[in-house]
């Protein structure tokens, strides 16, 4: 029996015990048994019988003349009385026997980096002395390994001079609109991503054999979200989003092991919004900048004369994040229809990827068929 018919039930009994009870009945009387405002009362124990006597349960409590039956296999219910009990029975089922309202939750992830880079060193060897046994002076900070950017060799019998300058620009947009439906008070989950596995743990053996533990982590898009509505159509809402990405970068768990780090924006908080409004729920703005100089003591310091002896390398980037949130009640069939046209027709891709006869077929009569 489900939650709602549930409490229609216990409303009917109450009204039907107060109509046929007699004047001199008194609220000390066992009329309605402790387990009557239990949650799990009417929990189904026994499939035996397809309509069970409801009145039953109450003792002499009812009138003979009411009688209330549940039919578990349509999940209905049977109510039998005289004319004006059944008027009011009537009134308090159409009252009671609404539609469960629920909550199309929109988070909408806006994130910009800048990042601007610069490379630029000059390192070199000489050799003087004699011939036989000569000596060799040079700096090092590494250029001999790097295979981008833009590089000048000087080659000579004791002279070497590599020059190697690089500028990275980079810029990265993302856009992550997820959306999810959900039922009031009840707690409704997304997720768009992968299962990753991690190595959460890492031992050796007596007999030297290495045992990692595993575990899978969700990555990608996570959104789970508690809506509860008030009466005044506003949304109070538990909500966590997440985005999470695999970066190149890797920590080291072992000798033989490394793990992949993980990039995550997220935000858990909880917030009142108006049906339909938008908020923003948080945000970051970053400014970052890195400057390493490698050098030679003292000679790295001449002014002009000291670049030959150093290198010199900078990093700037820039991030702005902002999440926002967009609720939007849909408390009958009609507005659900309404929700799931408009969802519809956001889409960029899906007109463009499908052909007329596919979306006639299977897109387009989701208008007329969308059910609570």
């Amino acid at each position: 029996m489900t939650p709602a018919l549930r409490m229609i039930l216990r409303a009917i009994l109450v009204l039907a015990l107060l109509a046929g009870a007699a004047p001199n009945v008194s609220a000390q009387q066992d009329f309605f048994p402790p387990e009557f405002f239990m949650p799990g009362f009417f929990e189904e124990e026994e499939e035996e019988e397809e309509l069970e006597d409801v009145t039953s349960m109450f003792g002499t409590g009812l009138p003979a003349s009411v009688v209330v039956r549940y039919d578990r296999e349509t999940d209905t219910l049977i109510v039998i009385t005289d004319d004006e009990t059944n008027r009011q029975i009537a009134t308090l089922v159409e009252t009671l026997d609404q539609p469960v309202p629920q909550v199309l939750i929109k988070v909408l992830f806006l994130e910009v980096t800048y990042t601007n880079e610069s490379d630029l060193g000059i390192e070199g060897s000489f050799e003087f002395g004699s011939s036989d046994f000569p000596d060799t002076a040079f700096t090092n900070f590494g250029l001999a390994g790097e295979t981008r950017g833009g590089f000048l060799r000087i080659l000579d019998d004791d002279l070497s001079v590599t020059l190697r300058a690089l500028a990275t620009r980079g810029k990265l947009e993302v856009l992550s609109r997820p959306s999810v439906m959900a039922r009031n008070n009840q707690v409704a989950t997304i997720t768009i991503g992968q299962e990753v596995p991690f190595i959460r743990n890492s031992r050796v053996t007596d007999s030297g054999q290495v045992i990692n533990t595993i575990e899978y982590d969700d990555i990608g898009i996570i959104l789970q979200v508690t809506p509860h509505i008030t009466p005044d159509n506003l949304v109070e809402m538990d909500v966590a989003p997440e985005i999470s990405t695999l970066t190149s970068e890797t920590v080291p768990i072992t000798e033989t092991v490394n793990a992949r780090v993980i990039a995550k924006r997220s935000a858990s908080t909880r917030v009142v919004v108006a049906s339909g409004k938008t908020v923003a729920i948080g945000g970051l703005m970053e400014d970052q900048f890195t400057e390493s100089v490698s050098k030679v003591p003292l000679l790295g310091d001449i002014p002009l004369l000291g670049a030959l002896f150093r290198r010199t390398v900078r990093e700037k980037s820039k991030t702005e994040l902002l999440i926002f949130l967009t609720p939007t009640v849909v408390r009958s069939v009609a507005d659900l229809q309404d929700t799931t046209t408009a969802e519809r027709r956001s889409t960029e891709l899906v007109p463009k990827a499908f052909k007329d006869v596919q979306t006639d077929k299977y897109i387009e009569p989701l208008d007329d068929e969308v059910s609570p």
